[in-house]
C-alpha cells in the first residue's frame, strides 16, 4: 500500500493527480499519434528522473502546462485510457508485452 493511502486526508499530490485525471477524462481531447505520447513521456520522465513507468500523472500534467509541444493528459488520456497503459506502453514493446500479459493474467 502507498504510503499516502492510510492517511485520512490525501497529500496535495494525490489530490490533484485526482483532479488532474477526472478533468482530463471530461475534457474532449483527440487522440495523439502514439509514437508522439510516446517520445513526450519518456522525455517528461527522463526531466522528472524517473523511470517512464514510474512518473506520476501530476508530474506530467506539470510539464505538459510548461511545454505546449507536449500533449496534453487529456490527449494522453484520450489516446490510451488509462495513464497505466500509457505508462506501460511507453516502456518499450517487449517490456509493455510482458507487463500487460501478467496484468490480464492477474485479473482472469
Amino acid at each position: 500500500m502507498g504510503p499516502t493511502r492510510a492517511l485520512e486526508v490525501p497529500s496535495g499530490e494525490a489530490l490533484s493527480s485526482g483532479f488532474a485525471a477526472n478533468a482530463a477524462r471530461r475534457e474532449d481531447a483527440d487522440p495523439v499519434e502514439e509514437d508522439v505520447a510516446f517520445a513526450a513521456l519518456r522525455a517528461v520522465a527522463t526531466q522528472v528522473g524517473c523511470n517512464v513507468e514510474r512518473m506520476r500523472m501530476v508530474d506530467y500534467d506539470r510539464a505538459s502546462r510548461e511545454d505546449s509541444t507536449l500533449p496534453s493528459v487529456a490527449e494522453v488520456l484520450s489516446t490510451f485510457e488509462t495513464w497505466k497503459r500509457a505508462r506501460t506502453l511507453a516502456r518499450g514493446p517487449a517490456q509493455a508485452d510482458a507487463s500487460l500479459s501478467a496484468e490480464q493474467s492477474a485479473s482472469g
